[in-house]
């Protein structure tokens, strides 16, 4: 495999050919089950070993792997991915008692090869989309997994579900309950928002936000966004445009990882344009994420160190969001669709991420800071930090740009 080489550089291209951002610090994931062994051997592509799809995901600019069974581990570890580890023992979430769940958990992790790769495991999956009801079950595994010195992963229902499906009076008090219960070290939630008309239904996506951004700061604990990285019901089929919007609106929102549903078009329905088709071959799809991807990449080192402070919509205001009177460092910008989001840096330097939340048509950025100084890009291109001049100040659609004053 050709070994791609990221260069994170601030102001000139580093020495160190392999830097991409550490999942501790943001974690990029394809959400859902890698195919097994057993269905790839032979037909899926020129995928047809666990090493092929470590290193596709590599290839791709995930950090970290989907959810895998053990013997998939040490050809994760060689492409460099973060490992999430998924056994139906743990994932069936049976009624144990605390030591039988430790057990369990030991059994699987004994299924890894050595004790050194069984260090190397970030996470076990447990759940989605759980009822408020199993968050008590659901701790005692995510207790048993992190004695092991593992993240437990649980992902929660968008705020669009109903009060039945959470088992909670609103989303809020969902969220409280998980946290309190479960102990949680972060939030992972989905939301799918775009839809087949080129509808994007910002009030449904940015309240979402709105809310685990929120408990985010409450808490003091990061969030995780899993956002459409396919077509299938009535949602949209993915662009460069559908893609960034999501992205970049988490990055936004103060938003520390991202997963993609799904990495692989499962083999039902009208799923499509999934990054890896149902014959095992990369779609358009594929390239579109790994350019995404790699941008994060390149604006982690800056924005990973960055606190969130505030963030703002221009002309309409989705539902339960401010608008740009709450404007803390951002004296003026042009007119659009627009969402800021306001950081600081640990030295106090203020910093705003702008996206471009139109999802057909570019905008040309006018933006001024309260602080006096040069306004400077953070390039998404592995170029550290760029004069805001010339043709600088166009944004795609659905694009994002780092800003700060200097």
């Amino acid at each position: 495999m050709a070994v791609l080489l990221i260069f994170l550089v601030t102001g000139v291209i580093a020495q160190d050919a392999f830097k991409r951002a550490k999942a501790d610090d943001f974690i990029i994931f394809p959400w859902g089950n890698v195919p097994t062994p057993d269905f790839v051997a032979g037909v899926y592509g020129d995928m047809s070993s666990p090493a092929d799809l470590m290193n596709d995901l590599f290839d791709c600019g995930y950090n970290a792997t989907g959810f895998i069974p053990a013997k998939y581990v040490p050809a994760a570890i060689n492409s460099h991915l973060a490992v999430i580890l998924y056994d139906a023992r743990v994932a069936s979430c049976p009624e144990v008692t605390p030591q039988e769940a430790e057990k369990t958990v030991k059994a699987v992790l004994d299924e890894i090869e050595s004790p050194e790769l069984r260090k190397s495991v970030y996470s076990m999956y447990i759940k989605d989309e759980p009822n408020a009801s199993l968050f008590p079950r659901l701790n005692l595994w995510a207790n048993a997994i992190r004695k092991q010195g593992i993240l437990p992963y649980i992902n929660l229902f968008p705020n669009y579900a109903s009060n039945g499906q959470l088992g909670s009076e609103g989303y809020e008090a969902h969220l409280d309950a998980f946290v309190k219960t479960c102990k949680a070290q972060y939030v992972s939630y989905d939301n799918y928002s775009l839809f087949d008309d080129d509808r994007f239904d910002e009030n449904r996506f940015y309240s979402n936000l709105e809310t685990v951004r929120k408990k985010s700061l409450q808490y003091g604990i990061p969030f995780w966004n899993v956002i459409l990285g396919n077509a299938h019901f009535h949602y949209i089929e993915p662009s460069p445009a559908t893609l960034g919007v999501q992205v970049y609106s988490t990055l936004a929102y103060g938003g520390k990882g991202i997963g993609y549903f799904t990495h692989y078009a499962p083999e039902i329905g009208n799923y499509r344009l999934a990054p890896i088709d149902q014959f095992g071959h990369r779609t358009k799809t594929w390239e579109m994420i790994r350019n995404v991807n790699l941008q994060i990449h390149s604006l982690a080192p800056i924005y990973c160190t960055l606190k969130s402070v505030n963030v703002f919509h221009t002309g309409d205001v989705p539902e339960n969001a401010q608008g740009i009177e709450s404007a803390v460092h951002l004296k003026s910008i042009s007119e659009g669709k627009l969402l800021v989001g306001e950081f600081v840096d640990p030295a106090g330097n203020p910093y705003l991420f702008v996206v471009n939340k139109d999802i057909q048509n570019s905008v040309q950025l006018k933006v001024s800071f309260k602080k006096e100084g040069k306004i400077v890009l953070v390039s998404p291109y592995n170029r550290g930090k760029v004069q805001f001049a010339g043709e600088q100040d166009w944004l795609a659609p659905g694009a994002g740009a780092l800003f700060t004053v200097e």
